[in-house]
């Protein structure tokens, strides 16, 4: 029985079905290194991850490792962070809401690394459109990280439920917006959520700094206004 990562068999619209190219996952925990099958396991024990994404982050980073970048990082010894980014990727895509700081605390990786890595990726299978068309697959990212960046914020109390909800659907409708506008999916979906949501925080009169945005995001401020001033002036196009 194979299993598909971040395909959605169900869905009935012929323009994914046609592009989309399902991996099969005909390699298991089986194909890593005793090394990357000890830091898996303690990974999928620490974050209590369902079977879908564990099975979806196997075959996600043996698909990294597989391509060019993945052998010269292997060659530098270098693919610990890519096999710990493919877990957070999987899970955000399969809708399984895992926090930056879980990977942070429990892993013990720096943000910056984690995003670093998946972008990395992203990129890397991006091109070839090999898993799930690529400005889908972003979309879909960009959504789960304004979610678990929201939730932060309640958790934190810098938001209140309801205020929760409007920044996400606030954020939702610029990024929409944006990305019918022209924005494409090189932005990658870290800058775009914290684009969208310092846009969104700042409108709906929030107080929320965009320090903490940023570092939501794993972003500089510096880097989070840029991406936001590219999403402001496409919007701000739609409206003349």
């Amino acid at each position: 029985m194979n299993a598909y990562i971040f395909g959605n068999t169900n869905c009935c619209c012929p323009r994914v079905k046609d592009q989309q190219r399902i991996y099969s996952l005909n390699k298991g925990v089986e194909s890593l290194s005793k090394e990357e099958h000890g830091l898996f396991f303690d990974a999928v024990q620490s974050l209590g991850l369902p079977n879908e994404v564990k099975q979806a982050a196997v075959a996600l980073y043996l698909d990294f490792k597989s391509r060019p970048i993945g052998e010269y990082n292997a060659d530098h010894k270098n693919l610990d962070i890519f096999l710990i980014a493919s877990i957070s990727l999987s899970a955000k895509a399969m809708g399984d809401m895992r926090t930056d700081h879980e990977f942070e605390s429990k892993m013990f990786v720096s943000r910056e690394k984690l995003a670093d890595a998946e972008e990395r990726i992203i990129k890397s299978f991006g091109v070839q459109d090999s898993i799930l068309p690529f400005p889908d697959l972003v979309s879909q990212l960009t959504k789960r990280q304004i979610e678990s960046m929201a939730d932060r914020f309640a958790e934190r109390g810098l938001v209140s439920s309801n205020e929760r909800e409007e920044l996400v659907h606030r954020s939702y409708d610029y990024l929409d917006a944006a990305v019918e506008k022209g924005l494409g999916p090189k932005m990658s979906y870290r800058g775009r959520a914290a684009g969208v949501m310092l846009k969104a925080v700042r409108d709906l009169g929030l107080e929320v700094p965009e320090i903490d945005i940023a570092r939501a995001a794993g972003f500089d401020k510096r880097s989070m206004a840029i991406n936001t001033d590219i999403i402001d002036a496409l919007l701000k196009d739609s409206s003349t």
